[in-house]
């Protein structure tokens, strides 16, 4: 067993707005020690996430990941206490608030490549009927 996880959240500017060049510069050095980090399995490529997002009705100013991890540590791990922590803190710097849950966790087989579109209904079933098996947040 593994888990997949969705996080989610829309940016304040456009990507072509200056205010946004660090956090975008700085995404392929994020992902690539998300790669390298202990207990990742899988994500779906910047390319495939953009086409799901725009098939799904999103604009470009909304940025999602979904991916495959070992277990919730594993993920915890990588979430708080690498690079990705440190851009973590400075969210609201980026990205606007929004309502809800922007994470959400599921089990999966090791195998499993969700869609953004699986994702996105998981996480909107946690945000109406709270944790389930269907997803939860960081804890179950």
């Amino acid at each position: 067993m593994a888990i997949a996880q969705m996080n989610w959240g829309r940016m304040k500017y456009p990507a072509d707005d200056p205010r946004l060049t660090e956090f975008l510069n700085s995404l392929q050095e994020v992902y690539r020690l998300a790669e390298i980090h202990r207990g990742f399995l899988w994500r779906i490529p910047d390319e495939t996430i953009a086409s799901q997002l725009k098939a799904s009705g999103f604009d470009n100013r909304i940025s999602a990941t979904v991916s495959l991890w070992r277990s919730l540590d594993d993920l915890q791990d990588y979430t708080f206490q690498s690079l990705h922590g440190v851009y973590l803190k400075r969210t609201s710097e980026w990205f606007e608030p929004v309502e809800g849950p922007q994470l959400v966790v599921w089990d999966v087989d090791e195998n499993a490549r969700p869609s953004f579109f699986e994702a996105w209904e998981r996480l909107q079933n946690l945000k109406q009927n709270g944790p389930s098996e269907r997803g939860y947040g960081w804890k179950r």
